[in-house]
C-alpha cells in the first residue's frame, strides 16, 4: 500500500465557501500499461482507508491483485480535510459542509489529474460510501463500467435524517462542547453519541438473539463501549462534519439534476449491483428497490443479515462473502 496526499486550492464547495482541500489517498497494487484496471473505494462515517480494507480484502472467492485499488478518505473523515486539522478560518465548527457532491468533485479530479486515470472498472463503498457511489455513478458513468453501492442510498430518508439529529443533538447536550469550540473532548457528549448510535447500527435481532457476542461482547454495556471506542478515535467536530455531509446527501441536489431524483437515478448507465442490509435500520430494502427500478443497467441483492447496517462493512462473514461475489460478477462482465 502506498499513501499519498492530494492538494486542490481554492476549492468552492456548494454552499459557496473558498478553501485549499487536501485529499489522503491509499494505493494497492499498481495501475497496468493501459491504466483500465483501476478500482476506487470510498470510506464510510468515521472510517480511514485502513478500515476500508475489510471491503476488498482477499478471499477464497475474491483476488485483486491484478488491480489497482484505490481508496480515498472522505472530508471531515480526520485523514482528509476536516474541522480538526484545517486552519482558521476554516477550523472547528467553521469547517463547511462539505457534501457528497463536493466530495466526488474533489475526488474526480484527484482521480484523473492526480493519478491520471480516466477509466474506472468499479466504484464501491460502504454506507457513506455507497453515497458518494451513487453520486459517481450519476455523474461520471462515462467513466465508469460498474458501481457497487452497499448499505447505502442515492439520497438520504427523513426518517434517517431524523436519526442524526438525535446522534447531532446527544453530542451538542454536553456544555463542555461549547457550540464546537470545546477545550478538551466533550467526554459526556462522545458517550451519549455512542449510545445513540449503538441502539441504530445493530439490528433488533443482533440484541435480541445476542449476537454480539459472536463479536466477542458479553453485553449491551459492552456494545456501547466499542461503540464509544470507534468514535473515540475521531474528533467530536469531525464526527459532526461527516453527519452533516450524509443529512445533505442526495444525487439530485446539484445544477446539473435541479432536484429531479429520477433523472439522477435513470442517468447512472454503469452496471450496477446495489446491496442494501435486510436488518438495516439506515438504509431500507424499499428505498434501494424503488433506485434500482429506476436505474438503467441495476441489480437488487439483500445481504440477509441479522447484523443490521454493519453487514455491509465486510465484518459480517454472510455480508462479505456476498459483496466479495457481487465485486467478482462486476469485473468479470464484458
Amino acid at each position: 500500500m502506498k499513501l499519498g496526499e492530494f492538494r486542490i486550492e481554492d476549492f468552492e464547495t456548494q454552499g459557496g465557501a473558498t478553501l485549499d482541500l487536501d485529499l489522503v489517498y491509499a494505493v494497492h497494487g499498481e495501475p497496468n500499461a493501459a491504466r483500465d484496471n483501476c478500482i476506487l473505494v470510498l470510506t464510510s462515517y468515521s472510517a480511514t482507508h485502513e478500515d476500508a480494507e475489510d471491503l476488498f480484502s482477499a478471499s477464497d472467492v475474491l483476488d485483486l491483485s491484478d488491480y489497482c485499488v484505490v481508496v480515498i478518505n472522505m472530508l471531515s473523515n480526520s485523514e482528509s480535510s476536516s474541522p480538526s486539522n484545517t486552519p482558521a478560518p476554516f477550523d472547528g465548527p467553521r469547517f463547511p459542509l462539505m457534501t457528497v457532491h463536493d466530495n466526488v468533485r474533489a475526488q474526480h479530479r484527484l482521480v484523473t489529474q492526480g493519478l491520471s486515470i480516466e477509466r474506472l472498472r468499479l466504484v464501491m463503498g460502504f454506507s457513506m460510501g455507497g453515497l458518494q457511489t451513487f453520486e459517481w455513478g450519476a455523474q461520471h458513468s462515462d467513466m465508469v463500467d460498474a458501481i457497487l453501492p452497499i448499505c447505502g442510498a442515492a439520497r438520504i430518508s427523513r426518517h434517517n435524517s431524523v436519526f442524526l439529529e438525535g446522534a447531532r443533538a446527544a453530542m451538542e447536550a454536553d456544555q463542555n462542547f461549547r457550540g464546537g469550540d470545546y477545550r478538551s473532548t466533550p467526554e459526556i457528549g462522545m458517550e451519549a453519541f455512542a449510545k445513540v448510535y449503538s441502539g441504530w447500527v445493530f439490528s433488533q435481532d443482533f440484541f435480541r438473539e445476542e449476537l454480539y457476542r459472536n463479536m466477542g461482547m458479553d453485553s449491551v454495556a459492552d456494545v456501547i463501549e466499542f461503540m464509544k471506542g470507534y468514535f473515540g478515535r475521531r474528533e467530536a467536530n469531525d464526527l459532526l462534519g461527516m453527519l452533516a455531509t450524509w443529512q445533505a446527501a442526495d444525487i439530485a441536489s446539484n445544477d446539473r439534476f435541479q432536484g429531479d431524483f429520477d433523472a439522477a437515478l435513470e442517468a447512472i448507465a454503469a452496471r450496477a449491483i446495489v446491496m442494501p442490509g435486510s436488518t438495516d435500520l439506515y438504509f431500507r430494502v424499499a428505498d434501494s428497490e424503488y433506485e434500482v427500478s429506476r436505474m438503467p443497467n441495476a441489480e437488487l441483492r439483500v445481504i440477509e443479515s441479522k447484523l443490521g447496517h454493519v453487514a455491509g462493512s465486510g465484518l459480517d462473514p454472510i455480508g462479505k462473502a456476498a459483496i466479495d461475489e457481487a465485486i467478482v460478477d462486476l469485473l468479470s462482465r464484458p
